[in-house]
């Protein structure tokens, strides 16, 4: 008889977890699982590449990632009066109380949201915070696992997580899944008393789904010049990712003279700040704000260097694909890369400011000897994906 699992996300847009999360969802042996996949909303690219062979449940929040201004008419014409004031008061309270707002969310959406009737065997949550929450509270399962995708320090610091709900979310769970070993260290110095549960499965992709996706055409007629050095960055255009940071360090390699074009792919509360700054410091036709793809690869696969230029990762998605194709990679110095990147090997991690990564990336462009090098390097490296769904079945059977 196949398990039941439930795996339970926010929503489908293009960020790392999500892509993590479908590459697994992919990879499964449905001969043996029947799978049902529930999100807080259907937004996002990506639901469309959810596999044929999971079943996709009715949205617990429909409007949950929906800005307020335009979520509340969506609810009103539906007639979904719940949904409205726990929208309306979530958001109010949240604002009052900065730091804690993820714990005043939750106890507004816990009394709105719908338990899961079904009993499962396994129910997965998929991210942090309120998925969590809503499995080891909402949901009936034999086996209950949560996922840890962040650094909970850094995270702490800027008043992102409720510690309380988050002890206890941990406590009512049987395997808390983490995706880095730094952030296991880390989620351990909070909740030493869960140590015992916590296993790190790194996040995956499918090297083969990636150099095949980077094949497909897409508007990259856009890096065709051959005259220039072409810099990709895939990222949220949030502070946390040191978007900012290459804005500045773009600016510092164009003041050097260097010929280059900064593409930066992605969508996020930062954009107009980052294209109203890019024109303000005159570097607006060398820092390109390409938006939301669908498809980044194609862009990736054409960059002379890669860069990722976070202040914060737990084990990034977007530099794993950068791996997969071969691209040289500046990384910023934050633990979570000493894992993916080994320095002057197969990328430079590089000090953790505007000026370090413009050092870093100076080095690849000055030199096309070690941009070759490195590539050469990742191309040797193993592939390590069938060991980490490895980890994640063994979690299933035990």
């Amino acid at each position: 008889m196949k398990k039941q699992l439930l795996f339970v996300t926010q929503y489908l847009h293009t960020g790392g977890i999500e892509k993590s999360l479908l590459t697994l969802l992919s990879d499964l042996n449905y001969e043996q699982y029947d799978v049902d996949l529930l999100l807080f909303d259907y937004s996002g690219l990506l639901l469309k590449e959810v596999p044929r062979e999971v079943n996709i449940l009715p949205p617990l929040f429909e409007t949950f990632s929906t800005p307020l201004i335009k979520a509340v008419p969506t609810l009103i014409r539906s007639k979904n009066y719940r949904l409205l004031i726990g929208k309306l008061l979530a958001g109010v309270l949240s604002k009052l109380a900065p730091g804690v707002g993820t714990g005043i969310r939750w106890k507004v959406y816990r009394r709105i949201l719908e338990c899961q009737r079904k009993r499962y065997d396994v129910a997965i949550s998929y991210i942090d915070f309120f998925c969590n929450y809503y499995v080891t509270e909402m949901v009936s399962a034999t086996k209950k696992v949560v996922y840890n995708h962040l650094d909970y320090a850094y995270s702490k610091e800027k008043g992102w997580p409720s510690p309380s709900l988050d002890r206890k979310c941990f406590a009512a769970s049987d395997h808390i899944v983490s995706v880095a070993e730094s952030s296991k260290k880390t989620l351990e110095k909070f909740f030493p008393e869960c140590s015992q549960k916590i296993r790190v499965i790194h996040n995956r992709v499918s090297k083969k789904t990636v150099q095949e996706m980077a094949k497909q055409s897409n508007d990259t007629h856009l890096m065709k010049d051959p005259h220039k050095i072409k810099i990709v960055t895939v990222a949220r255009l949030v502070d946390e990712k040191g978007v900012f940071w290459a804005l500045e360090a773009c600016q510092i390699l164009v003041k050097q003279n260097y010929p280059i074009i900064w593409y930066l792919i992605g969508k996020g509360p930062l954009l107009d700040e980052l294209s109203f700054k890019a024109v303000e410091l005159g570097i607006e036709h060398h820092f390109v704000l390409l938006g939301e793809k669908e498809n980044p690869y194609p862009f990736m696969a054409m960059a002379d260097i890669y860069v990722q230029p976070s202040k914060t990762e737990a084990h990034c998605v977007a530099v794993e694909e950068a791996i997969a194709l071969f691209r040289p990679i500046v990384v910023t110095n934050i633990p979570s890369f000493q894992s993916q990147i080994q320095n002057n090997k197969t990328g430079i991690i590089a000090e953790g400011s505007s000026r370090g990564i413009a050092e870093g990336v100076r080095r690849l462009i000055d030199s096309k000897e070690l941009r070759w090098e490195f590539t050469e390097n990742l191309q040797r490296n193993s592939e390590r994906n069938q060991e980490e769904l490895n980890k994640f079945y063994q979690i299933l059977s035990i």
